[in-house]
């Protein structure tokens, strides 16, 4: 009886690999949080051309800025409209300087994410000061 239990202990199953995926065969073992990173489809880079027009549109929309300040309105809109002007200048320089737009979804939503949270943490910290009230 006691030899069957040491033959029984000694038989160990052999370790059961997990099915390797293609997220984790691209990157390194000891760096699996990278695979993601490295499936990313390849893009080509915006052509000159493109990268004029978004420098265009950033100076129209910061001239926008520029002349809000001048214009007569309640503080509270022209607060509004600066950050929302500035998130759309943000929203283009993420995209295209940073390529984010051509990032894996998944890199998008954790970037989306921080700058919600930098948003709502922003918004409270306006109506704290009472300058949105």
């Amino acid at each position: 009886m006691a030899e069957e239990e040491a033959a029984v202990a000694t038989e160990e199953e052999p370790e059961q690999t997990p099915e390797q995926t293609p997220e984790l065969e691209a990157g390194d073992p000891g760096q699996a949080g990278l695979a993601l990173v490295l499936l990313a489809p390849e893009h080509s880079h915006p052509s000159p051309t493109k990268y004029v027009g978004i420098a265009v549109f950033l100076a129209i929309v910061t001239a926008l800025e520029v002349a809000l300040y001048y214009i007569t309105m309640p503080e509270w809109l022209v607060v509004v409209l600066l950050l929302v002007l500035a998130t759309m200048k943000f929203a283009i320089v993420a995209g295209f300087f940073m390529h984010l737009k051509f990032d894996s979804p998944m890199l998008r939503r954790l970037f989306v994410t921080g700058l919600i949270l930098a948003g709502v943490v922003y918004t409270i910290a306006l109506f704290t000061l009472s300058v949105l009230v």
